[in-house]
């Protein structure tokens, strides 16, 4: 019996990462991100291009997530760790409010939802990162995320959603454990969050937490005693291919996890990226074995998928984002990814 987290029990199938929020660049320049509801059109559904008709699904799971916010003044604040620029309880409200504009982000991804063949997409929220600058001890961290997430609550609650969105829960931002003595540890805040998390119902059902931490992360393997209904593990091979896809699956495999895979719009120009992004696809239909000779099988067919797809780059050619601009340019990439999804078998 696999050791991958079952998909019978209907936690998440394919998981996709919509990043919102601002992007701040390597010199300083914030990068507004957002989704409109065409956007979302080809994450939903595959269209036959023949017909252009549906013929069918794409994710199943939208994570709506940010790292970063503008303040009052236009100031990048982080919503991860962050030792210059944490950010402050007024930035997470910001970040909420972005989530919940109109015709963007959220909505936006409703009326996608209402004009797609699918009745009900699965939707989880980020929770912004406690920074211990800004929420000293582990009890003001704990209280603010809390508060944070019943602000969230109530605001989704006077939302008219029910026919296309269904909240399934939150997501741990902070991609590896912190811990500055007993005061500032992580462990104790991510397990009380996940304790608060676990008492929520909405509309008759228990909300989860899931987490994403990196390859090699400090605590990556301690998901499960942390509280965490369900983890996907990066194997960071795309972006750096010093790092071993097969002992991330492997690790995955072993430890119970899903798997992410992940590229970005360099796959719509880069060869090379395209070939990593392929050895992602290729290793979750054979599955495979590490050097050390660990085993671990096709996550394609029986592991939950996280898809780190990149955020929106904003140039003089426009807005892009790496799927949509595959299924803009009718790139044959875009049809390898929804076969994939969907266990069609390439070799």
């Amino acid at each position: 019996m696999s050791p991958y987290p079952s998909l019978g029990k209907g936690q998440i199938d394919q998981l996709f990462l919509a990043y919102t929020g601002y992007s701040i660049g390597t010199d300083g320049t914030p990068h507004y991100q957002f989704w409109e509801p065409g956007d979302f059109l080809p994450l939903l559904t595959h269209t036959d291009r023949s017909t252009g008709c549906p013929d069918g699904t794409m994710f199943t799971d939208f994570l709506f997530l940010a790292l970063g916010i503008l303040n009052d003044n236009g100031e990048g604040r982080i919503l991860t760790r962050d030792e210059k620029k944490p950010a402050n309880w007024n930035e997470w409200l910001r970040y909420m409010n972005e989530l919940f504009l109109c015709d963007r982000n959220l909505d936006a991804l409703c009326q996608a939802v209402r004009c797609s063949p699918l009745c009900r997409i699965n939707v989880w929220i980020a929770l912004p990162y406690p920074n211990p600058q800004i929420f000293p001890t582990d009890r003001l961290r704990v209280q603010a995320v809390t508060d944070w997430m019943c602000l969230f609550l109530d605001r989704w609650s006077c939302q008219s959603w029910d026919d296309c969105l269904k909240l399934q829960g939150f997501y741990w931002l902070q991609e590896s454990l912190y811990f500055r003595g007993p005061e500032n540890d992580d462990r104790l805040v991510i397990q009380n969050v996940n304790q608060e998390i676990h008492a929520c119902k909405l509309n008759g059902h228990r909300l989860r937490s899931i987490w994403i931490p990196y390859q090699k992360a400090n605590g990556w393997n301690e998901w499960e005693t942390l509280g965490f209904d369900l983890a996907f593990l990066q194997p960071n091979t795309y972006f750096n291919p010093q790092k071993s896809l097969e002992d991330a699956a492997a690790d995955a495999y072993a430890y119970g996890m899903g798997v992410e895979i992940e590229f970005d719009l360099g796959v719509t120009y880069d060869k090379a990226k395209r070939e990593r992004l392929r050895a992602y696809l290729q290793a979750g239909e054979t599955g495979g074995s590490d050097l050390q000779g660990r085993s671990f099988s096709p996550y394609m067919y029986e592991a939950p998928i996280a898809w780190y797809t990149g955020g929106w780059f904003f140039g003089k050619n426009g807005r892009k984002q790496a799927v949509v601009s595959l299924y803009q340019a009718n790139d044959p990439l875009y049809d390898e990814i929804y076969r994939f999804i969907n266990g069609v078998a390439e070799l």
